[in-house]
């Protein structure tokens, strides 16, 4: 009988090309794929992701799920992943879930989480933003409650991107200082490519001076402005947890 498996999944992504498998280049899909593939013995299967994380991200709890026929149980599928997977992704779970879940199209909320910590360390350098300049705790969460509730983030974007609807809803957006580095905690119900990423450093761009409030609304509300958002690394973006009913 064919069931289907949820995985959540941790990955650092430091070594890899983002979530989604790609030709020729080491990628947190493929590899998984590459592995369920040896275990059940099988050419071909479909691992469909909660979404899509850049080279560099890392996730605390992705959700991918596949459907397959097999006579091994959850903990057997986990235990046979994990024994095989290297070392940079983990299998948190495995569960037997509905035919009908899908872990992209089922999802009802996306939560990322964003380091910052202002002293290098070339331990944790990969995690974190090293951000040198001293932050305005004020201007920034004045920002980010600007993103509560329905906007349009064609300007928080990949310029590239294919995606046509830029609409996406926000639930919670706001920083927090714990006396050793910044969190800034994101949730909605999608997210666009690099969108997070443009958030925070167009949010820091405002701490600087080198943008005020104004020109943050306007690149919100699609207005001609003569700034446009600003990228921060990858390295300090962790998919947090995905969210379904």
């Amino acid at each position: 009988m064919l069931k289907n498996y949820k995985l959540t999944i941790a990955y650092d992504g430091t070594a890899f090309f983002g979530w989604q498998i790609q030709k020729d280049t080491r990628t947190v899909q493929g590899i998984i794929e590459q592995e369920l593939k040896y275990i059940f013995k099988i050419n071909d299967i479909n691992l469909i992701g909660s979404g899509r994380t850049d080279s560099g991200v890392h996730a605390n709890a992705q959700v991918a799920n596949f459907s397959i026929e097999t006579s091994m149980n959850e903990v057997q599928i986990k235990n046979a992943l994990n024994s095989r997977l290297p070392k940079d992704i983990f299998i948190n779970s495995c569960k037997i879930v509905s035919q009908t879940f899908n872990s992209r199209f089922s999802a009802i909320k996306r939560e990322y989480l964003y380091y910052i910590k202002p002293d290098y360390s070339p331990i944790n350098r990969m995690y974190f933003w090293h951000c040198k300049w001293m932050l305005d705790e004020e201007k920034i969460n004045n920002c980010s409650s600007l993103l509560l509730g329905k906007n349009n983030y064609s300007l928080f974007s990949k310029a590239s991107s294919e995606t046509k609807n830029k609409i996406c809803i926000i639930t919670h957006s706001e920083w927090a200082f714990n006396g050793e580095y910044y969190i800034y905690k994101i949730i909605g119900n999608r997210f666009l490519q690099h969108m997070v990423r443009l958030l925070v450093g167009t949010m820091i761009e405002v701490s600087r001076n080198r943008l005020t409030l104004e020109n943050f609304e306007n690149i919100l509300n699609c207005k001609e402005d003569k700034f446009t958002a600003v990228r921060a690394p990858s390295t300090g973006l962790f998919l947090n947890k995905i969210y379904y009913e």
